[in-house]
């Protein structure tokens, strides 16, 4: 089975049952997500090792409970970053090492952030948005935005190294992904779908210029660590990370963003 057939065949099984988690929502997406936030942890943590990163494992546990901490407990959030920085702190005072204890430490703290509360901002995006929907939608819009930005960028794209860390990235591609969100969320408002002018636009930036950047922040982690793919977990399609890359930095700025402005 060659690369491309893979790929076709998982996301024929892959979309249906994400849309449907999605649509379905509740006790379905926690799980989800729950799945994601652990297989992404390990992922984040082999990628760092083979940077010469030996975080060790139990950093899994830590972001699997700021996540489960953060989507179930609310006001706990600051005795949770209290705990974190306590646990970096300890670490680095009894495994010092010159050049490596502080970054260490800090790659620990980016990866908490980055898998365990970036997936809790966008399940609460999931639970306490309901109607219409958001995540649902905003899943999908990335969907679309990254097709677009790809197939526009490999038939037109002209001017390329807009990002360093992706030089294959071209202005074109990136400025049609932005196009194409806002003519589906145009679609959105037109059809009734999102009537508020305000969700409909901060959806349409989420996926189309965050949802972007959110895959160039997960480009940008892979070449720091020297690796291709977050992992071979799903065939033809890398890692958990590499698939969910854009929808975590997505759905935690349109969280951000409705309840600053709501």
């Amino acid at each position: 089975m060659t690369e491309l057939q893979k790929r076709v065949l998982v996301a024929v099984i892959f979309i249906p049952l994400l849309l449907a988690v999605l649509y379905l929502g509740g006790a379905y997406l926690a799980v989800t997500f729950a799945i994601i936030v652990i297989l992404g942890a390990a992922e984040y943590i082999a990628m760092l090792r083979k940077a010469s990163f030996l975080i060790s494992w139990y950093w899994i546990a830590i972001i699997f409970g700021t996540f489960v901490t953060l989507s179930f407990l609310p006001g706990w959030e600051l005795i949770t970053a209290w705990l974190i920085f306590f646990l970096l702190a300890l670490e680095a005072l009894l495994k010092w090492n010159e050049q490596k204890a502080i970054p260490q430490a800090a790659l620990e703290f980016f990866g908490v952030f980055y898998v365990g509360v970036l997936p809790a901002m966008c399940l609460h995006l999931g639970l306490n948005f309901r109607h219409p929907n958001l995540l649902l939608w905003l899943v999908i819009l990335i969907w679309i935005t990254d097709s677009v930005a790809y197939f526009i960028g490999i038939k037109w794209g002209k001017h390329r190294g807009i990002f360093p860390v992706s030089p294959k990235k071209s202005v074109e591609g990136f400025i049609a992904g932005i196009i194409a969100s806002f003519i589906i969320t145009i679609i959105l408002f037109l059809t009734g779908v999102i009537n508020k002018t305000l969700n409909l636009i901060l959806l349409a930036v989420a996926a189309g210029i965050v949802g972007q950047l959110g895959d160039l922040l997960e480009s940008m982690i892979k070449r720091f660590c020297g690796v291709k793919d977050s992992s071979k977990l799903i065939p033809g399609h890398g890692g958990i990370l590499d698939r969910f890359d854009s929808i975590l930095l997505a759905g935690s700025f349109l969280y951000c963003s409705l309840i600053i402005l709501h």
